[in-house]
């Protein structure tokens, strides 16, 4: 018998091509989980959703990491099931776009259905199948792991599962955005929504680290993340679900949760399954306490909201300020609170009085004054934004630069701030580490 076995979709992830890289496609979906059982010499078995069309390609690949079990459990029509990627490092909303996906049917194979009777242990991804379908013959003594990132709206859905070991939580997911209450939130609160159907709640917080909840002892656990350079966070979540789940039969939630923080992070730097399998290998055999001992980065999302940013840059209306849109709904998607002072307190006019100058000076002063850190964004050797960043790291307030163009090369600017970077993801993990290192 198989250790365990992953349930849901496979799909076809298309990431579209940024700037500096081309277009790529590889199968997604369940497969992100199935790589990482791979990388850790886990037998396990695949029960799936796909078209038909796909079928020989699952055969085949799979072929190659593990050769595990495959179980058809439905076919898909009128879909290709195929995912457009257009974030494919999440530093802001991914924008997923699953093509034809309101035209989706499913065919279901009941014989296929029944074959899971073999298992101890079932890793369900949520998906655009019936949960209540495929799960209906289980035996009692099967544990039930699933993830409700998608297709998962509210806790009504979750009311065909039963018995179930452990629900997993993302908070981009459809499930925390329509419960999570911005004005008076708690954790205690989130998690007791989730008590009576299973024994272990974690929540996702992207780069913040996650948070789980064991109801059998009452238990909260804080997992930091490791805000690493990264090549991509397509199916990180999946990884780290996986690894947690098959650890946890051999050390305490705690410790499951925390070698999966750094798996995941392996994933998310490689794009190479051989790569992945070899650095995986190397945390296989780092003792858990020195893992523990590394730390990491603990922000949970409601303490985001007060982080406040002062945007610095040439934020006109002459200006074109796509990079310091994008910056700014990184920052919201987040849940940090970025102020652009120029939209907040006036754009100065070009004949412009000296009292109506002082007063969008003192405007501006003020509120960089209540924010916690500041980030320009060079787009040009601008004035006001080279010397709001001198200001701000004169006020020991923490400065990251953002400089999409590469024309920092000024050494005082190089060296005042504390990062300085062409990468938003970058910026924005360091936005993560320092609000972290503040509060903690």
């Amino acid at each position: 018998m198989t250790s365990i076995c992953i349930l849901g979709d496979v799909i076809v992830d298309v990431t579209l091509p940024a700037e500096s890289s081309s277009i790529k496609m590889r199968l997604g979906g369940i497969v992100h989980a199935a790589r990482a059982l791979w990388a850790m010499d886990i037998a396990y078995s695949i029960a799936y959703f796909a078209p038909d069309y796909l079928d020989p390609q699952i055969k085949d690949y799979l072929s190659h990491f593990g050769s595990p079990q495959l179980i058809k459990l439905g076919s898909v029509d009128n879909c290709p099931y195929v995912m457009l990627i257009q974030e494919i490092k999440e530093v802001s909303d991914q924008g997923y776009e699953f093509l034809l996906r309101d035209n989706i049917k499913i065919s279901y194979n009941e014989d296929e259905i029944h074959r899971l009777n073999q298992f101890d242990n079932i890793f369900i991804i949520s998906g655009n199948y019936d949960y209540g379908t495929v799960t209906k013959n289980l035996p009692s003594g099967c544990k039930k792991h699933l993830d409700v990132s998608n297709n998962v709206p509210d806790i009504l859905s979750l009311e065909k599962l039963s018995e179930v070991e452990t629900i997993f939580i993302s908070t981009s997911s459809p499930i925390f955005k329509n419960y999570y209450n911005e004005v008076d939130f708690s954790i205690n609160t989130f998690f007791s929504l989730f008590k009576r159907m299973t024994k272990k709640i974690v929540l996702k917080e992207n780069r913040g680290g996650s948070r789980a909840y064991d109801t059998t002892n009452g238990e909260l656990i804080k997992i930091p993340s490791q805000t690493q350079e990264i090549v991509h966070s397509v199916g990180l979540g999946d990884v780290y679900d996986v690894v947690s789940i098959v650890l946890g039969e051999k050390v305490l939630f705690e410790d499951s949760l925390n070698i999966s923080s750094w798996i995941a992070t392996e994933y998310a730097k490689t794009t190479f399954p051989v790569d992945f399998k070899k650095m995986v290998s190397r945390v296989l055999k780092i003792d858990v306490a020195d893992l523990k001992s590394l730390g990491g980065c603990q922000l949970p999302w409601e303490l985001r909201k007060q982080c406040h940013i002062y945007i610095a840059a040439p934020d006109f209306d002459f200006v074109d300020t796509t990079q310091i849109d994008l910056l700014e709904r990184s920052l919201l998607y987040h849940n940090f609170v970025p102020h652009r002072p120029i939209k907040e307190n006036g754009q100065m006019e070009t004949d412009a009085s000296p009292e109506r100058k002082n007063f969008l000076f003192n405007k501006d002063m003020v509120l960089l004054d209540h924010c916690n850190m500041l980030i320009a964004v060079l787009l040009y050797n601008d004035p006001g934004t080279l010397i709001e960043i001198g200001l701000a790291a004169e006020r020991k307030i923490p400065t990251l630069v953002y400089d999409p163009q590469k024309i920092a090369t000024n050494c005082v600017l190089t060296q005042l701030p504390m990062l300085i970077s062409s990468d938003l993801d970058k910026i924005l993990s360091e936005v993560f580490n320092m609000y972290s290192k503040l509060i903690n």
